[in-house]
């Protein structure tokens, strides 16, 4: 009788433990890419994080939240100057994560998290992807694809 009940108390720990592991609300997904652009006289590497829960195959993508890592190498003979980062829902509809902007310097790194809570976190539509204003051009990353396009003007 006491292996029988020992048997059955594993067998329940057992399920409740697969239960919470395989659970839909528990999936998440990271996405990480970097790249080298350069635009006139600034040389850059812009690595974006993208990190969120459920698949990062279904739409929407629901972001819990968005890392920008930024090196302006030495090369560069220009700050970099970091006008706003934006969440694109759609191609038209955006909701800010930066406003304020920064600079970065030749030879700095300079990394800008943003993690949102739960009733703010934006839904990347079909179309939907992450943009970098800097001075006088542009960088959009679409996670989905995992690709970066730009510099746009």
């Amino acid at each position: 009788m006491h292996r029988l009940l020992k048997t059955i108390c594993i067998l329940l720990a057992l399920f409740f433990i697969f239960q919470m592991a395989f659970s839909p609300r528990l999936l998440a997904f990271t996405i990480i890419e970097k790249k080298t652009f350069k635009e006139g006289p600034l040389l850059f590497l812009l690595e974006v994080q993208v990190y969120g829960s459920g698949s990062s195959k279904k739409i929407p993508l629901r972001v819990n939240s968005v890392k920008v890592k930024i090196k302006n190498e030495r090369a560069s003979s220009k700050v970099l100057e970091v006008k706003a980062v934006r969440a694109y829902l759609e191609p038209q509809v955006f909701r800010d994560l930066e406003t304020r902007g920064f600079p970065v310097s030749p030879g700095q790194w300079v990394t800008k998290y943003y993690r949102f809570p739960k009733e703010k976190r934006p839904l990347l539509g079909e179309k939907g992807f992450i943009q970098i204003d800097f001075d006088g051009f542009a960088l959009t990353f679409d996670p989905k694809e995992r690709k970066f396009q730009g510099p746009l003007n």
